[in-house]
């Protein structure tokens, strides 16, 4: 019971307060009505208000007293339409129809024996308000401006009431004064579970670890708070800014939990990214729109051998770039500057797109690097280690090319075919044989290709046929082997078969010769040369 007396005081207190405030804004309002001009009327208590489009440059004394300390230079019409309109609805339609030196009188609604005359002056405008009888001007004067403020005051709780901001006054010993319904709200929250009972003036503060105001703060102060309620496990998170108010404190509190939620989320996103990028073996390097390193992973580091206390001083693209010159880390190019500007390009847009060279390093290390911009202005690097790739390769070019060049010492002719049917070797006896102009003997056909131009240059016709059934893998077909007549009446010694890799190993080569009564030796190695002929 004594707390609701010592409730219902407060609240008479702060009502009483109210009233005061708006009795000495009234007066100050007299005040600077006297002190206003006075051309407008000749002296007269009528008001009388002389606009030059929305600026005011002239007003009578009561006139001054009704739009005092509203709005700002320039947007007096506004105001003094704001405070008229709600008794005379039709005002603005009426001034939107006035016309050069003409009046209109608009009349309240309801009736009440008043009306505001609107005149035009050779482009001025005079808006006076009239009664119906003399000296009911002031009468009329006081009540639009008690209107005026009910309105206003009306709005101003309006807004407090609604807000969903939480809003309140604490005086200098941090003791609450006053606070709105959502901080009330809030406050019945965070009352312990089974209190019951209406609601109460909170006897403590909500965020309690908010630090007093410096009294010689310049400006409000903006500052984190959380608040944990009762019947949630959650915390609730607050941006709380505090101004001074004469002699008390003045906070607004906003609910950013979507804000610190979508933080968290980014900074665990973050996180699992610096996991991931631990874990790769490619090296990455990540540079904002300063050009300073903001992310880089360990392979980076094992794989120039860059200590991590000069990676950890975010060093610029260009300080990383001269140290691996001074460590030998980079390829040795004629103009250092020139390539390095090649980075610089990169970050700031101008190479147009995607960076992407192989650095042959003079320790034999290989790396393929890849640069992108990214429309934020960070630029992302990436650094593989293909050496192997490299001399694995390397090492299959070197195979092949011996492979090919024995093949072109053997006197037969040789054609390997694929499992599709694709001609993928020959020897040059082979290119010579059948006339094959193309490098390395190798041209672009399949096996059909070859038994045309085999058939057409031969007298010989079945085993043609046998070939080509051998390479669809009937059963049936075993190795061919017999002799070739050529249109020119030479003889060839055909051998097809199939080899690892569902491959067709084609071979021509000169007959053996049966040795006679001369003893006759196999045939030389142009023989076969000849046969073409």
């Amino acid at each position: 019971m004594t707390d609701v007396l010592t409730v219902s005081l407060a609240f008479a207190l702060l009502l009483n307060g109210l009233f005061g405030a708006a009795m000495a804004l009234r007066g100050n309002r007299r005040a600077i009505a006297n002190a206003g001009p006075r051309g407008a009327a000749n002296g007269s208590d009528t008001p009388v208000f002389l606009f030059d489009g929305d600026f005011l440059v002239d007003a009578s004394p009561s006139a001054s007293a009704l739009i005092a300390d509203r709005g700002t230079h320039g947007e007096e019409m506004e105001t003094l339409l704001s405070i008229l309109s709600p008794r005379f609805p039709q005002l603005r339609q009426r001034m939107a129809k006035l016309r050069t030196r003409s009046t209109e009188t608009v009349r309240a609604e309801p009736p009440d024996g008043t009306c505001v005359q609107v005149r035009d002056d050779d482009g001025l405008t005079r808006i006076s308000l009239r009664t119906a009888e003399a000296g009911d001007s002031t009468m009329t004067l006081d009540a639009l401006e008690r209107e005026a403020e009910v309105r206003e005051l009306d709005l101003l709780r309006a807004f407090t009431r609604e807000t969903p901001q939480l809003i309140w006054q604490e005086d200098p010993s941090g003791n609450l004064t006053w606070a709105n319904d959502a901080y009330l709200a809030y406050a019945d929250r965070t009352r312990p579970a089974g209190s019951g009972g209406d609601r109460i003036w909170p006897g403590s503060r909500l965020f309690k670890d908010l630090d007093p105001l410096d009294p010689d703060a310049d400006g409000p102060i903006t500052c984190r708070q959380s608040l944990r309620l009762n019947d949630e496990d959650v915390e609730h998170w607050f941006d709380v800014t505090a101004r001074r108010l004469d002699d008390s404190t003045i906070f607004f509190a906003a609910d950013v939990n979507a804000t610190v939620r979508a933080e968290h989320a980014r900074h665990e996103f973050l996180q699992t990214l610096a996991k991931t990028f631990a874990q790769l073996s490619t090296g990455l390097a990540i540079f904002d729109k300063q050009r300073r390193l903001t992310m880089f992973n360990p392979a980076l580091l094992d794989m120039f051998d860059l200590p991590f206390s000069f990676m950890s001083t975010r060093p610029t693209l260009e300080a990383i770039l001269d140290r691996l010159r001074e460590m030998r880390k980079l390829p040795e190019p004629k103009d250092y500057i020139g390539w390095r500007d090649g980075f610089v390009m990169l970050e700031t847009g101008e190479s147009g797109g995607i960076y992407a060279e192989r650095w042959h390093l003079p320790d034999g290390l290989t790396f393929r690097v890849t640069g992108r911009p990214h429309p934020d202005g960070a630029t992302a690097f990436l650094f593989e280690d293909i050496s192997a790739e490299v001399s694995l390769t390397q090492r299959f070019r070197t195979e092949i090319e011996t492979g090919q060049a024995v093949l072109d010492e053997i006197e037969d002719a040789i054609a390997v075919f694929s499992n599709a049917n694709t001609l993928v070797m020959t020897n040059q006896a082979y290119g010579r044989l059948w006339q094959d102009t193309q490098p390395n003997g190798i041209e672009v056909q399949d096996l059909r290709a070859a038994l045309r131009t085999w058939r057409s240059r031969s007298t010989t016709a079945g085993i043609w046929r046998r070939i080509e059934a051998m390479q669809a893998g009937d059963p049936a077909r075993g190795a061919v082997d017999e002799v070739v007549i050529l249109k020119n009446g030479r003889q060839l010694h055909c051998k097809a078969r199939r080899i690892a890799g569902g491959m067709t190993l084609v071979r021509f080569c000169l007959p053996e010769l049966t040795l006679g009564a001369d003893h006759g030796a196999r045939p030389e190695p142009g023989d076969l040369r000849a046969a073409k002929a």
